[in-house]
């Protein structure tokens, strides 16, 4: 075994660490998930900056070969989960059992397998690019413009995988604050990059697609940055990249409920942008928006991505703030002061709560608000966004239920528990009712299937977190 030495070990025992098994919940949660929080929202900018300077620039026609894309680029993010958040659950509970030698091990493979995931996406995504976009959804109009967006995109996976992926490590070594900040840096770069290719430079999709890869690769040296440090404790090391067999194993079996969630809304996307395209067409007549005549399918397809980047700005908040305590509960669990875990459970949940239903109130009241700056020119596409969303949000405020039972079952370990109750939600109980509802009420029933899924996912988690909670010891 390799021997991490006592001076590395000693680094390790720091306040911040010990912190978590010791200092008052609220406060150690909120320290934890502040700089969470802002680097999801941060993270969400992304797609949310994107549209929006497309939409100016470029036009409806534009949002809507993003959206096609978007089962892709979520595939991706998968992938980076499953190293980043398995392997940082993993890592997190060898740090509360003072297991710092496999906690370096742990560390170090997850970057590996990190790079090796970014390749295989790229190569996969180039090969299978027009049938993929084909299966998803696009027409002749929005083909061309998905394509010319994808391809770019791609050849960022490394970065899109190593930024998310290693900030987790950074988190769980108690410096929450540094992880929002490279998210930070990578996402002000984009802003700056979106405005300067589409706005000045007049590059169109391209310009879109160029400054985020760009912005992403100066986040991710900016991440790794960290990781070359004299004081970080655990840092990346050419001794501890060979890839272990047991931990590669464990990283995955930890890593893939979590990154369900991810997997399952690319496979959503895709089902959801076939039925839009579907619907929309038996729904919703021609349109002409900048010369381009926009079937009924691009129609709800574009009034979709509008859909997405408004809720993407309710959920990214609502997931850092629930991913903040996972550290937390992690380390707890592996201390075994399960007092601590059940206290940051409570607390988590009930703030999860009070955000959804203040944020649920006020994209209801002021939907057209939020809506129009995506689509300034195109009053059709805003007004179908606007009755979409209200079908969409119905029962929004349950999905905190499901999210934080999600959460804790992954940072206790219980890989298989937290696998199911992800999968309910966009799998097991979405996915039949998105094909099933349209064949009674077409384009409206697409978008009555996720609340539907919100309720069902709210009582299984619900009776989930009940009885293991009641095994738990006191």
């Amino acid at each position: 075994m390799l021997s991490l030495g006592a001076e590395m070990t000693q680094e390790i025992k720091s306040e911040k660490l010990d912190a978590m098994g010791t200092a008052s919940i609220p406060k150690i949660v909120m320290q934890f998930s502040i700089p969470s929080i802002i680097s999801m929202v941060v993270e969400s900018l992304y797609n949310i900056v994107d549209r929006y300077f497309v939409g100016q620039g470029v036009g409806s026609i534009g949002i809507g070969g993003i959206t096609i894309c978007f089962p892709i680029a979520l595939f991706i993010m998968a992938m980076s989960m499953i190293i980043g958040v398995g392997g940082n659950t993993l890592f997190a509970i060898r740090l509360g059992e003072k297991k710092y030698q496999q906690a370096a091990i742990i560390l170090n493979n997850s970057f590996v397998l990190l790079i090796i995931m970014a390749v295989c996406t790229f190569t996969l995504g180039q090969i299978f690019m027009e049938p993929l976009l084909r299966l998803f959804g696009a027409s002749d109009q929005l083909l061309p413009v998905a394509s010319s967006y994808m391809r770019i995109i791609l050849f960022g996976a490394i970065f899109q995988t190593i930024v998310p992926g290693m900030n987790h490590f950074i988190r769980s070594m108690g410096h929450p604050k540094t992880a929002m900040s490279r998210v930070m840096i990578a996402c002000f770069s984009n802003i700056v990059l979106d405005w300067l290719f589409i706005m000045k430079f007049r590059w169109g999709i391209e310009g879109a697609a160029w400054a985020t890869i760009i912005s992403q690769a100066i986040g991710g040296l900016a991440v790794m940055q960290f990781f070359v440090k004299k004081t970080t404790p655990i840092k990346i090391n050419r001794r501890f990249m060979k890839l272990k067999a047991p931990y590669v194993r464990k990283i995955f079996i930890l890593g893939l409920p979590p990154s369900i969630m991810q997997i399952s809304n690319s496979l959503l996307n895709a089902i959801m942008a076939w039925s839009l395209t579907t619907y929309g067409l038996k729904s919703l007549e021609p349109i002409v928006q900048n010369g381009i005549t926009m079937n009924g399918g691009d129609q709800a397809i574009s009034a979709f991505g509008v859909l997405n980047s408004v809720v993407s700005v309710i959920f990214m908040p609502l997931m850092g703030f629930i991913m903040g305590s996972q550290p937390i509960i992690g380390y707890n669990f592996g201390a075994k002061l399960y007092n601590r875990v059940r206290g940051t459970l409570k607390f988590t949940f009930i703030y999860a709560m009070a955000f959804i239903l203040v944020t649920w109130s006020l994209v209801l009241i002021f939907t057209p608000t939020f809506v129009a700056p995506f689509v300034p020119n195109d009053r059709e596409i805003q007004d179908l966004t606007c009755w979409a969303m209200h079908i969409f949000l119905t029962c929004m405020p349950l999905v905190p239920v499901g999210m934080v039972a999600g959460n804790f079952f992954q940072g206790t370990g219980k890989a298989g528990k937290s696998m199911f109750l992800n999968a309910c939600r966009q799998i097991i109980i979405l996915i039949p009712f998105l094909l099933i509802m349209p064949h009674f009420f077409d384009l409206k029933g697409v978008f009555m299937a996720q609340p539907i899924s919100d309720t069902v996912t709210a009582v299984i988690a619900i009776v989930m977190m009940t009885h293991e909670l009641k095994k738990m010891p006191k």
